[in-house]
């Protein structure tokens, strides 16, 4: 019976592959299968489809793309509600984009339809205030007059189909920056909507006019919304902004199908970086001089590194070749998603001899020829010189398909050449990769949670609540929220502590990444009094010890002064390893001792974790 069986099958084999070869093919569906699910998407679209029958069922099989989707961390928002096409779930949510044209005044003002153009006109500038994005060089520039302008997104022609937008539902992302000009007041404005096929409105955004005094000095500020469960029938998305006395840029419209991106958040892919284990992982290139050693670390590093490796008198080379499929990145991941790669090695020279440093990292294909490298010129010290670690970094952005294989060469020599080993030291070398779209993890979100009062005092820990307590209240000045907490005569203070591992930030993350932590706080005093503000940002340890403070001095208001909302600042950098939690505190008080809530307020607080280049 077993040999009918093994027949009976053989022979079924034998018919599928006579349709695709003429031949008898030795590879199982499932196998081929597999070998379709590590090519690249375009690949098995374009070519791997047209093969066979066999083949192209297996392309068009749902079973194949919701594969691709739970391997590349792509799942819908809505478990409940898969979507109707997943291939087309795939390639929408891989290709996620802005859908306005010329959204960073680049091209001028190419792309937008004048609405109104009211005193001199829109013009474009150079952006000189500080921005979050720091690729963001120009902005869009209103006059005195009111000017506003719009663009028309048409979603079939941005590859969006009727059933994909009302089956789907995905989220529309909607975000827009601004700033006052120095020089008077202004008034800046937004409208998006959500249009049917006759362009009737299906859903509207329409916030309230940001006002800003004269005189008041404000950083770039930005307007968010996202549009959920907003029924069928969306076909156009309008989005009209504009104000007098504005800065404008960034805007941006983005349809999400996809939940974030599963964090990419492997660790260091380089081996034994820091000289741990001896020269082991390492392919020794030259050992010029008296070759390669490893000694003790005896500078300061911002980093527990312990030891070195330190050259020679002749040129000292050593490298090693990443494969990164072998380390879990397939071609496709490389491919369509070009993850961020980034590199980063910590040099010093000896302080008794000159010395040189060289590095050099190629992405490289299959055949391991280069596609995209780094190779600054070599930095030389000179004799005596007793300068601290220093570090080299780089990130790979938009190198295109085909990477394979990563190279990393580093090294240098004794400039003097003295025997024995006075050359650079290397140590702490590292290769990261992460995702480079904004649905990775830092993206920017609040980990803050009731940042603006909305919900009265709940999130926050009481620490203090003097005079007659904390208190939530109607925001009655110019800012682009409606609440704010506000204290008393007595000291009040809040606080909320922050779990980044449960906010979905790995220890690997945070220890190899170090992402910038940007916090923000708005505050403003009442005009009938004097009051105080103060604030305390802490990132600690897993056992809740402070690594890194930010502590500013108290801000005092005179009575009888009406003062604007005031912005608190500040972004935690290379903070070193070891942040589990972020401990965030902030109040203050009223300091003429009335009865009442007449202390400081505060609202709009933030903390935000993002990419560091």
């Amino acid at each position: 019976m077993g040999q009918s069986e093994s027949g009976h099958a053989s022979r079924d084999f034998e018919t599928r592959s006579d349709a695709c070869s003429g031949e008898q093919s030795v590879v199982p569906l499932d196998v081929v299968e597999e070998i379709l699910l590590n090519l690249p998407a375009h690949q098995v679209v374009q070519v791997c489809q047209l093969v066979c029958h066999e083949w192209k069922e297996l392309v068009d099989s749902a079973a194949h793309w919701r594969e691709r989707c739970k391997r590349e961390g792509l799942q819908p928002y809505d478990a409940s509600r898969p979507p109707e096409d997943w291939r087309l779930f795939y390639f929408l949510s891989n290709f996620r984009r802005n859908l306005l044209m010329n959204s960073r005044a680049d091209d001028g003002l190419q792309g937008w339809e004048m609405v109104q153009n009211g005193g001199n006109r829109w013009a474009t500038e150079r952006n000189r205030k500080p921005f979050p994005d720091n690729t963001v060089t120009t902005c869009f520039v209103t006059s005195n007059g009111l000017c506003s302008k719009e663009q028309l997104i048409d979603l079939k022609k941005e590859g969006y189909s009727d059933a994909f937008m009302d089956q789907l539902q995905p989220h529309i992302k909607i975000s827009d920056w601004y700033t006052r000009l120095s020089d008077y007041g202004s008034r800046y404005q937004l409208s998006v909507e959500l249009l049917d096929q006759e362009k009737n409105p299906v859903s509207t955004y329409h916030p309230y006019k940001v006002v800003f005094q004269q005189g008041d000095d404000y950083p770039w500020c930005q307007m968010t919304y996202v549009f959920k469960n907003y029924g069928p029938g969306v076909r156009f998305i309008r989005f009209t902004h504009g104000g007098s006395g504005m800065w404008i840029t960034n805007s941006s419209v983005e349809i999400c199908p996809a939940a974030e991106r599963l964090r990419c958040t492997k660790p260091n892919l380089l081996k034994n970086p820091s000289a741990l284990d001896g020269l082991r992982g390492w392919k020794i290139v030259s050992s010029g001089g008296d070759c390669w050693v490893i000694e003790e670390n005896r500078k300061p590093i911002p980093d527990t590194v312990t030891k070195c490796f330190v050259t020679s008198y002749k040129l000292c080379l050593k490298q090693q070749l990443i494969d990164l499929n072998k380390e879990g990145y397939s071609d496709t991941f490389m491919d369509q998603v070009q993850p961020r790669i980034k590199i980063s090695d910590w040099y010093s020279p000896s302080s008794l001899s000159g010395s040189k440093y060289q590095i050099c990292v190629e992405l490289l294909d299959q055949r391991k020829n280069p596609i995209k490298t780094f190779q600054p010129e070599k930095v030389i010290f000179s004799f005596g010189n007793s300068e601290p670690w220093c570090q080299m970094s780089h990130v790979f952005k938009n190198y295109g398909p085909g990477v394979r294989f990563i190279r990393f060469t580093h090294g240098g020599n004794d400039t003097q050449f003295w025997k024995g080993h006075y050359g650079i030291r290397v140590t702490n070398s590292s290769v990261v990769i992460y995702p480079a779209d904004e649905s990775f993890c830092l993206a920017n979100r609040n980990l803050l949670k009731n940042p603006s009062a909305q919900e009265g005092l709940q999130g926050w820990e009481i620490v203090k609540d003097g005079g007659d307590r904390w208190l939530t209240v109607e925001n009655w000045r110019t800012f682009p929220v409606t609440k704010c907490f506000v204290t008393s005569y007595g000291l009040c203070l809040k606080e909320q502590l922050i779990d980044l591992k449960k906010e979905g930030y790995s220890d690997a993350l945070m220890d190899q990444q170090q992402p910038h932590i940007k916090i923000s706080d708005w505050y403003a005093s009442l005009s009938g009094c004097g009051s105080e503000y103060q604030i305390r940002v802490e990132l600690l340890d897993e056992k809740k010890k402070p690594i890194s403070t930010f502590q500013p001095e108290k801000v005092f208001f005179q009575q009888g002064t009406i003062y604007p909302w005031r912005q608190m600042f500040h972004v935690f950098r290379n903070y070193g390893p070891g942040v589990r939690f972020i401990r965030f505190t902030h109040g203050g008080k009223d300091t003429k001792f009335q009865k009442g809530q007449h202390g400081i307020q505060v609202t709009n607080s933030s903390v935000e974790i993002y990419s560091t280049d």
